[in-house]
Parts: structure tokens; C-alpha cells; sequence
């Protein structure tokens, strides 16, 4: 998607994306850079593959660098796969962000990009378990006795470490450790992966969800299993479904990573740095933060204006 400024464009910025245009927590992502570049004089090139796929992510990578873009920004969705593409990019002139999944090496190791605008995504699962079994400790007495966690794109490291923060809450607790299912992109199939899952083990009291795709047929699978109240999803990000689903109980809680700010931010440092050479923070946190019923209405107006939250 090539969006065209108000004024005339100085720069041209590539953002490449794993998000494409069939997961809709990305909208507000494309919403932001758009509303960044109409107001900055940029031109943005966004680019985000119809399936997630990591080879497509190098190839459009190297296809921007040929392009000679005056900045790219780009989720670091594979470290290793993008470690020497990106290099090169920098070592071209090219300077680099990156958003919503940052190299997650030592500093010494990393990919030198000038820094990183988006959420801890271990602290996203981490903070988004330790809220759902202190909201079972309050509302039950006592922890759930089985959760699950279904990831629609296995190999991603930010949906890992998401993953991998969530299980060691669990650990920490000395309760049974969440099992990983691959439920795919494909909302479909993640409901019958889901349901088959839950239906044929005991015990299983929270679906955690690490985004949308995830999320929305997991609430559907509750209601139709007719499990509300026993069932109950625990997901990260949010959108009009979800927050549907926390205001009537079907989701505990959801982590908001502010996805609008995650489109807007990298195109207004990148602007700041290739005009006035002001370098960005090396962190630019957008989250998490865990939003339940009592924070409905904090997040209403983002998501009714950006789309997401």
C-alpha cells in the first residue's frame, strides 16, 4: 500500500510488515503511518504479505534496499533470517526502525538499528498470566486447573516470547504448564484445533490467545460450547470483538500495545532523524498494559477513532 501525503513528499519509507491485510490488528498500524506521512511530507511504502512468511519477509526487504528508500522500517519478526539483509541495508546508508518485534540479542549482538518502537512482548504474556490467575484467585478462590495457549504463527519471536512469558507464570506457580498450539491464520481451522483440544482434555479453564486471529474464534468456541463462565479467554491486543468480550465475561483480560502508535511513532522519528538528525530512544514503548472491565472505557475512544488499542 503506497500512501500519498497532503503535501509534497521529502522522503520516501518503506514499512515492511508480517501483518498483512488479513489480520485485522494491523489496520490501525497502516491507519498510523498513513495519518504520520500526510502530515509530515513523507511518502510511506507499507508492505505486509497476504500469509505470514518469513522468506517473503527477507525478499521484500532486499527489494527495498535495491529501491534506495531514505529509511525503512520493519518488524525483526526472524533475527537470524533478517540479521545480514539488514546489516547490509545499514551499512548502505539506510538507516533502519524497528517495530512491534525488536531484535531480542544482547546490545552487542543486535541488529544496530537506531530503536525499537513497540511492547516487551515477554512482558505481554508475562504480565497478561499473572493477571488472569490473580483474577481466578479473587473471583474463585483459587487458580484455574488447565490453560492452553494457541499461536497463529509458530516461529514468530515476538508471539514466542509471548508464549514463553505466559508458561513461566505458570511455572512460577507450580501449576501444569500450557501446552503451544499451532492454530494458524486461518480463524477456521483455529476453532477446530481449539475445539478439539478443549473438548478432549479435562481441566482446562483459560484459552490464551496471542492476538485477534486467535482470539476471535476462541470467544466464539466458549459461547458455543456453551462453557460461559467456565471457559474464559486471556488474549493480547484489542479490537471492537474483544472488548465486546471483556464487557460481557468471555475475555478476562486483554494486553493493549497500541497498534495505531506502532504505525504513526516510526514514521515521525524516522522523519525527525532525516531532517533535524535527531536520533531516536533505542526503546519507544507503546505497552503492555493489561486492560480488563474496570478499563473499558480508557481504551473506547482509540479503539472508536484508530480501530485498535
Amino acid at each position: 500500500m503506497t500512501i500519498t501525503p497532503r503535501v509534497e513528499p521529502q522522503y520516501t519509507i518503506y514499512y515492511i510488515s508480517h501483518g498483512g491485510p488479513g489480520d485485522p490488528w494491523w489496520a490501525p498500524v497502516i491507519k498510523g503511518a498513513q495519518l504520520a506521512g500526510s502530515m509530515l511530507g513523507v511518502k510511506v511504502v507499507y508492505l505486509g504479505p497476504e500469509k505470514f512468511s518469513v522468506r517473503w519477509l527477507v525478499d521484500t526487504l532486499q527489494s527495498a534496499v535495491a529501491a534506495k528508500p531514505d529509511g525503512i522500517i520493519i518488524t525483526v519478526t526472524d533475527y537470524r533470517a533478517l540479521d545480514e539483509p539488514l546489516r547490509k541495508a545499514i551499512a548502505q546508508g539506510i538507516p533502519v526502525i524497528a517495530v512491534n518485534v525488536p531484535d531480542p540479542r544482547p546490545e552487542d549482538q543486535r541488529i544496530p538499528y537506531l530503536g525499537y518502537v513497540g511492547q516487551e512482548e515477554y512482558q505481554a504474556g508475562y504480565q497478561l498470566a499473572k493477571f488472569t490467575l490473580s483474577w481466578f484467585q479473587k473471583n474463585f478462590g483459587r487458580l484455574p486447573t488447565g490453560a492452553v495457549i494457541g499461536i497463529h504463527e509458530v516461529g514468530h519471536v515476538g508471539l514466542e516470547l509471548r508464549a514463553k512469558g505466559i508458561q513461566d507464570v505458570f511455572r512460577e506457580a507450580n501449576l501444569p504448564i500450557p501446552e503451544k498450539l499451532d492454530i494458524t491464520t486461518d480463524t477456521t481451522k483455529a476453532y477446530e484445533i481449539l475445539r478439539s483440544y478443549v473438548t478432549t482434555r479435562r481441566g482446562i479453564e483459560v484459552i490464551f490467545t496471542l492476538g485477534p486471529l486467535g482470539a476471535h474464534p476462541a470467544m466464539q468456541l466458549v459461547k458455543d460450547l456453551g462453557m460461559v463462565g467456565k471457559l474464559y479467554v486471556s488474549t493480547v491486543d484489542l479490537d471492537d470483538k474483544i472488548l465486546a468480550g471483556i464487557s460481557e465475561g468471555t475475555v478476562i483480560a486483554a494486553i493493549s500495545q497500541q497498534p495505531f502508535a506502532q504505525g504513526f511513532l516510526p514514521v515521525v522519528f524516522m522523519y525527525l532523524y532525516l531532517k533535524f538528525g535527531i536520533k531516536p530512544p533505542a526503546q519507544i514503548p507503546t505497552g503492555p498494559t493489561v486492560i480488563d472491565k474496570t478499563l473499558l472505557d480508557l481504551v473506547r475512544k482509540q479503539i472508536r477513532e484508530t480501530g485498535g488499542a
